[in-house]
């Protein structure tokens, strides 16, 4: 079963909205374990707080603004849920 990351936005969790470049196209990122959803997760937010202690961003991310849901069917997948 593949897994999405969520992302929480003040209207509640929603897709966080990562894409792939493949064949010159963006696709959804999707993982196919919980372990790679979480291991991408933290080299994002890893990678965005180093930013910020750069100062090359402003603002950091934080873990908890992200959780990993499973994709629950063809239709969320074709709706980019």
């Amino acid at each position: 079963m593949p897994y999405k990351i969520q992302m929480r936005y003040s209207s509640g969790w929603d897709d966080a909205g990562w894409t792939d470049e493949k064949d010159g196209k963006s696709i959804t990122t999707r993982f196919q374990t919980v372990a790679q959803a979480r291991t991408g997760l933290v080299e994002f937010v890893s990678e965005i707080s180093a930013a910020v202690v750069a100062g090359d961003m402003s603002l950091a991310h934080d873990l908890d603004d992200y959780r990993i849901v499973p994709v629950c069917s063809l239709l969320d997948e074709e709706q980019g849920l």
